[in-house]
């Protein structure tokens, strides 16, 4: 009996190891490498994530970047135990005590039980904000589903342009529910870019407000599900705010979106107060567009929304959703649309409804340049889709619209 019960224990095991994925005895490894988050103050914090094979203890070593080039290495270090990943083996640090507008460089290393180093992640290099930072680049993009070689491209272009940050406006993964579309598809695709720059996002409806979604990203503080369903952050003089557009088809909608209507209006009411230069709002349904399949855009949003964004003086609305570039101007307020991710591409009406400034159907992403009281951004293409084979374009600017503060 012994024998048996020893024998069947041995069959348990291995069945678990076969299920989980991972060889029986083999170290702890990256599921995720590293990637950056930001939380309420981006002058002196940043968020770092990883994911692991199983439960792992590690070591985040960090310096500035000044001395990390002087030689001196990393001249700093946070130990987090295996005990603060979750189930899913998911990591947040919240590392703290920064010096405002600094670069960093930092590493997460993976570390056994004899606190022996068993993986490396590679070595980031991230810059915080400063309270009245006025000169800086960030990088805006959405629907980043379906095509991972596509998303690859993009990922590489904004790459280039070495943004403080990106903002991914939903549809992220085509199934938020599966799991092994974050593991094999997104998370490999934005490593070069997210381990460097801080990366922020916002629900789709491919998201399904799924837990995988929650647990992959800390995000700045605002409210709903988990505290994180709407958000809003000050990065310099730019105040950013994060919605929900999902809402209305989520259990107890009208209510959930009633509480995100007033804390819309109490955060603009306040940066407005505050004196912040630009307000930029991210969701995923545009409100207005002349996409083939969704003109004239989100009616019943529009009507909720829109006047909200008149009486604040919100500069401009980045949305997704429909898959090419739009630019639209209504009630004085700029509205984009940036849904050149990956997704499929898709056309738009013969006759663009009244507002449409700019479109065109390519994969491409917004680049924002703030210079001082000037916001300038810039639709970025980085190619077109033929026969199922993408054509790579230049990177100069398609169209561009430069926003004045004040005005």
């Amino acid at each position: 009996m012994r024998r048996v019960a020893r024998t069947s224990g041995l069959l348990i095991l291995g069945v678990v190891c076969l299920i989980s994925g991972v060889a029986c005895g083999a170290p702890p490894a990256f599921v995720r490498v590293p990637y950056l988050g930001l939380h309420q103050t981006p002058s002196s914090t940043i968020v770092i994530s990883w994911q692991t094979t199983q439960s792992a203890a590690a070591i985040v070593r960090y310096a500035t970047a000044t001395q990390f080039d002087a030689a001196d290495g990393f001249t700093q270090s946070v130990s987090v135990p295996a005990a603060d990943g979750s189930a899913t083996h998911v990591y947040h640090l919240l590392l703290s005590g920064l010096s405002p507008d600094t670069a960093y460089d930092y590493r997460v290393d993976l570390v056994a039980s004899s606190g022996q180093a068993v993986a490396q992640g590679p070595i980031g290099r991230f810059q915080t904000a400063a309270a009245d930072l006025s000169h800086f680049t960030f990088t805006i993009y959405g629907d980043s589903r379906t095509y991972p070689k596509h998303h690859d491209l993009v990922v590489a272009a904004m790459a280039k342009d070495q943004p403080r940050f990106a903002v991914e406006v939903g549809d992220l993964v085509a199934f938020g529910g599966v799991d092994v579309l974050w593991d094999r598809n997104f998370f490999p695709a934005i490593a070069p870019l997210a381990k460097d720059a801080p990366y922020l996002t916002v629900l789709g409806n491919h998201e399904q407000d799924s837990p995988q979604y929650y647990s992959a990203f800390v995000l700045p503080p605002g409210g709903g599900e988990h505290g994180k369903e709407w958000w809003s952050l000050d990065y310099g003089v730019v105040h950013l705010v994060g919605l929900d557009s999902n809402v209305l088809t989520l259990p107890n909608g009208f209510t959930r979106m009633r509480e995100q209507v007033a804390w819309l209006k109490a955060d603009l009411a306040a940066a407005r107060a505050r004196g912040e230069r630009f307000i930029f709002v991210f969701f995923h349904h545009p409100l207005y567009s002349s996409d083939s399949g969704y003109a004239p855009g989100d009616a019943g949003l529009r009507a909720i929304w829109a006047p909200i964004f008149v009486k604040y003086g919100v500069n401009a609305v980045f949305a997704g959703h429909c898959h090419q570039y739009e630019r639209l101007v209504e009630d004085g307020v700029n509205y984009v649309v940036t849904g050149g991710g990956g997704a499929p591409l898709t056309g738009f009406i013969a006759h663009p409804i009244a507002g449409s400034k700019s479109h065109v159907s390519e994969l491409h992403y917004m680049r924002v340049t703030i210079d001082g009281d000037t916001a300038t951004i810039e639709m970025i293409p980085v190619g077109k889709v033929e026969g199922g084979k993408v054509i790579p374009l230049s990177s100069a600017p398609f169209d561009r619209l430069v926003i004045h503060a004040g005005s």
